[in-house]
């Protein structure tokens, strides 16, 4: 199937001010060589570490349509490409004009943790009812946010995209660039703490996301977290009228009445836009069950069909990293093991979801519940505390061995009792052989840490000896 054109040089370059060589047609956007496929307009961004001018050629002979460049002597001459001054300034203009020429619902999503798995589960169901553009990965910052903006397709009917931060700062100038009708915020909790004094601070900082949101659209909060009061006061200070809110609390629009949380999912018994329903979603976990009805309030916001989206929850699995669930050959003897792929990001909150969802796991005959646990990153001074405290839940919640990467953890070492704690590694690469042979048939094993800290190694090393079968997943995000 041919793919639909995206970009004609003429377009690019009038939405830019670059200037364009040839009449290329491009159907897609990229930054990363690697990634590029056939008929892409490979964008040569540059920054402190890298230069993507190295690999422009190398991405038109590798079948992208047009390479925009600041350094035409990066390319052969003749070669299909738009010649600009900065190709980050360019990007983010290309990304305002594919904005400005689209006519879809935009949803803007964000929060300390939850925002791309709602993503990919709004994605899923909105896609069902109508063409949905939505973030690629974790496309959320200074130039992920306007990647994904110059990847919106003309005809696309919706659109949700991924919003992050580290910073006080970061999330206005990328919203007023979405300029979304619905607003999001999953959650805010202590994550980025690093970068800030308090929580509070954290959800001022989160808050930016309605500075795009225009007066007539709709702010969706999380009715149980502590800073949703002042979250609603900020949205009403801006002129924003509709304030909708999930959760468990009695007073929230879409309201959480019960969950049944099992093995492949999750049943839902709640009460969404005034309407008492039943629903499954194929994720096990409350924080999944909470995002759902996040879900669901973003596609009631934007007039779509509730119910349809409540079934088709049913189908969708979490993407990889987040809690994506396989089924793996024991590594050195017989049986097959359970493998929780948690590994893409960790903080304190998602941690306890994630331990929440393997101490409800039930391992097959002597099969044991194992957690392998890395560094949570950006927590400031409170870091070896925080991990220190993880000793609590994990012995309350039945958790039988533990295994602790990197110099963070080590202060979990020392708190968890001997029995429990199998092992300690300064590096995820460390672990990889130790843990693959201690793994035993009827195992559940959950891997999470947060990226930097790379447990995700450990995930592929397991995954190499082959999937016996994939199965619904479980995940903080």
């Amino acid at each position: 199937m041919t793919k639909a054109v995206l970009w004609t040089a003429k377009d690019a370059e009038k939405a830019t001010g670059g200037k364009a060589t040839g009449n290329w047609q491009a159907s897609g956007v990229s930054i990363d060589s690697r990634k590029a496929t056939k008929g892409d307009l490979f964008i040569a961004l540059k920054g402190p570490n890298f230069d993507g001018h190295k690999f422009a050629q190398t991405a038109l002979e590798s079948g992208c349509a047009a390479a925009m460049v600041s350094d035409p002597k990066s390319l052969s001459d003749g070669a299909p490409s738009l010649v600009v001054e900065d190709t980050l300034d360019a990007m983010v203009r290309l990304g305002l004009a594919g904005r400005e020429r689209s006519n879809a619902k935009i949803i803007a999503i964000t929060g300390s943790v939850g925002k791309t798995g709602t993503k990919e589960a709004l994605k899923y169901v909105l896609n069902e009812q109508g063409e949905t553009h939505a973030s690629p990965a974790s496309f959320n910052n200074h130039w992920g946010v306007p990647m994904s903006l110059a990847t919106l397709a003309p005809s696309a009917q919706y659109g949700v995209f991924e919003i992050g931060m580290n910073h006080p700062g970061e999330i206005s100038p990328l919203v007023k660039m979405v300029r979304p009708s619905v607003a999001l915020i999953t959650n805010v909790v202590g994550a980025h703490t690093e970068f800030f004094k308090d929580e509070a601070e954290i959800a001022t900082a989160k808050s930016e996301i309605f500075d795009g949101v225009d007066p007539d659209g709709t702010v969706i909060l999380n009715r149980d977290n502590l800073h949703y009061f002042a979250l609603a006061r900020r949205a009403k200070e801006l002129g924003i009228k509709n304030i909708k809110c999930f959760g468990t609390d009695a007073m929230a629009d879409y309201r959480l009445f019960e969950a049944n949380i099992v093995a492949n999912g999750s049943a839902v018994r709640a009460r969404v836009g005034g309407r008492d329903i039943e629903y499954f979603i194929g994720c096990p976990g409350e924080h999944w069950v909470l995002n759902s009805l996040a879900v669901l309030a973003c596609v009631d916001a934007i007039g779509g069909d509730v119910l349809r989206a409540a079934q088709d929850l049913a189908d969708f699995t979490p993407p990889a990293g987040r809690g994506e669930t396989h089924i793996l050959p024991v590594p050195s003897g017989d049986g097959t093991y359970t493998l929780i792929d948690d590994a893409y990001n960790a903080n304190p909150t998602s941690m306890m979801a994630g331990l929440s969802v393997l101490s409800q796991s039930k391992p097959d005959g002597a099969g044991r519940k194992i957690a392998v646990l890395g560094d949570m990153r950006e927590l400031g001074d409170d870091a070896v505390k925080l991990h220190a405290d993880l000793h609590h839940p994990l012995t309350a919640l039945g958790i039988e061995r533990v295994y602790t990467v990197g110099p963070l953890m080590a202060a979990l070492k020392d708190t968890l009792p001997g029995d429990l704690h199998a092992g300690h590694f300064e590096t995820a690469e460390d672990a990889i052989a130790p843990i693959s042979s201690a793994i035993q048939a009827g195992d559940v094993v959950l891997i999470k840490g947060s990226l930097g800290i790379y447990v995700s190694k450990i995930v592929l090393a397991l995954k190499s000896s082959g999937d016996v079968a994939s199965a619904p997943a479980t995940s903080k995000n």
